[in-house]
């Protein structure tokens, strides 16, 4: 399990075997069943985590009770905002499951450890998480300057058959959308299709 972590991370850089035999033993790996919480919004932050197997969700609400979902963390992806983590602040939004998931964990202790004794596993850490702020803003600023079928249409493209495994309200509140508008685009698409 833990090297799946590991093969991740060494996509950018060759990491040496003593900060592999570190980081191995630093990930813990816990199951989230459906539904619980990696952390709450408001509270700080205990874990990071890479996902092995499963789907996460990252939301905030507003005042009225409304959720906003920022993203979705899949197989072989993080849940994290390091700068919460590393500097125990509370979380601007909740992490959940959204199916059971497999996960591997890691502490602001961990990393602290990482970052004294394993520096380029420190490094690709960090542009991670740089390389995911960017994404989220690059994301964010896409879902603004398309359609809503059009954000639809790239969400199945880029994970395909990810519409079997989210709820369609979820799917519909990263959209920014009502699920009666993801309903009606869905049927447009089906139509063009037969």
């Amino acid at each position: 399990m833990s090297i799946r972590i590991i093969d991740f991370l060494s996509k950018t850089h060759e990491i040496p075997q003593a900060e592999i035999e570190i980081l191995i033993n630093l990930v813990k790996p816990i199951t989230v069943k459906k539904g619980e919480f990696l952390y709450v919004e408001g509270k700080t932050p205990k874990h990071g985590a890479f996902v092995l197997d499963g789907i996460l969700r990252e939301y905030y609400t507003d005042a009225k009770g409304v959720d906003y979902i920022r993203r979705f963390a899949y197989e072989d992806w993080w849940m994290v905002d390091l700068y919460e983590l590393l500097h125990e602040k509370p979380a601007l939004c909740s992490v959940q499951a959204i199916e059971d998931s497999n996960l591997l964990t890691f502490t602001k202790k961990d990393c602290d450890i990482l970052i004294k004794k394993c520096p380029i596993a420190s490094c690709v850490l960090h542009e991670i998480s740089a390389a995911e702020k960017y994404s989220l803003a690059k994301n964010e600023k896409k879902k603004r300057s398309l359609t809503a079928q059009e954000n639809y249409e790239s969400l199945l493209a880029n994970h395909p058959g990810i519409d079997k495994r989210i709820p369609l309200f979820h799917i519909a509140s990263y959209l920014n959308i009502k699920p009666e508008s993801l309903s009606r685009i869905r049927k447009h698409m089906n139509l063009i299709k037969s």
